[in-house]
């Protein structure tokens, strides 16, 4: 394991020349975790897709860990453009407008609006409200690239691994024991956010990155830290550290991860959603959980009071007493 570089530009951190399924292609916790949901589907070329959330994480990391990389990794989109008939307000639909974004995209870079920018800022601006926050910021090294090699003990195979950890303290530092990661959410209330953790696989990518760093420096990092930003206004913070029982998960689950990827290149096989030993005949049983169980026992359930049914009065004549 070895540092490849400090404040590195994550676009040169994701470049890569092997395709999927050659054992050269460098896995990181990222790749590990959209294989394990489906390995056809990853060999096949699948990818996250994009999406607004995603473009203003991306954009925040920048603005926030690699300040100095900004105008080389992204180009503002004016106000206005030339017409005929004069300035005129941006229109994407514009054959000017189309030419000009297709020069930044081609140039390798993102096209940002000024406001998204200023989004950014202010974002930036309510976390240095945080002191903790500035002081873990402060005292680490960022975008640190990590490279190294994994032995599979099973198939004998060794592949390539590598991460990117956006926060490594300083050794002289208060921190000098962690780790750390900025992410930015719906919602950083801390039971919710325990639950995305788990689901996002953020425990993974924290054991990886951890396990990577120690053999690689030697030193004694076992804790590892996310910084929060809500991705909406007022841009509410949080801080949160990883237990060590969630790190052993996290730790046990990309064992397994590069366990399993170790055989699919070794066999060269590469199973789908109903490849596994519970499947019946090639279908997976579809059941149900404890949970919606519980749920329809407890479901609400409706009564209404019987009413006495109606009886129409009999005319009768009057009888002299």
């Amino acid at each position: 394991m070895k540092i490849e570089g400090v404040s590195v530009n994550p676009l040169h951190y994701f470049e890569t020349k092997a395709e999927r399924g050659n054992p050269a292609l460098p896995m990181s916790s990222g790749s590990l975790k959209t294989f394990s949901h489906c390995p056809s589907r990853w060999r096949a070329g699948y990818n996250p897709p994009d999406s607004d959330a995603k473009e203003f994480g991306r954009l925040l990391d920048c603005v926030i860990l690699t300040p100095e990389q900004f105008k080389d990794r992204y180009s503002i989109q004016p106000a206005t453009y030339k017409s005929d008939d004069g300035d005129k307000p941006w229109n994407n639909n514009s054959k000017s407008c189309r030419a000009w974004n297709a020069e930044q995209i081609a140039s390798g870079k993102e096209v940002v609006k000024e406001s998204e920018l200023s989004q950014c800022r202010a974002a930036l601006k309510r976390m240095k409200e945080d002191e903790k926050i500035i002081a873990f910021s402060e005292s680490s090294d960022k975008q640190v690239w990590m490279s190294g090699q994994w032995k599979d003990d099973k198939s004998g195979i060794i592949i390539p691994v590598k991460c990117l950890i956006d926060y490594v303290p300083r050794k002289d530092s208060e921190f000098a024991k962690c780790l750390g990661d900025l992410k930015t959410t719906r919602n950083a209330q801390l039971m919710p956010w325990q639950r995305w953790c788990f689901q996002a696989g953020y425990h993974v990518q924290a054991a990886f990155n951890t396990d990577m760093y120690v053999a690689a420096s030697g030193e004694d990092r076992n804790t590892f830290c996310f910084i929060l930003q809500e991705n909406y206004e007022p841009w509410e913070t949080a801080k949160r550290m990883l237990s060590h029982d969630f790190l052993t998960l996290g730790r046990s689950a990309y064992r397994t991860m590069l366990e399993n990827y170790c055989q699919c290149i070794k066999h060269d096989r590469w199973p789908s959603y109903d490849d596994h030993d519970e499947a019946i005949q090639g279908w997976s049983l579809v059941s149900p959980e404890p949970f919606m169980a519980e749920r329809e026992a407890f479901a609400p359930k409706y009564e209404f009071e019987e009413s006495e049914p109606e009886t129409e009065e009999q005319e009768t004549d009057d009888v002299p007493v």
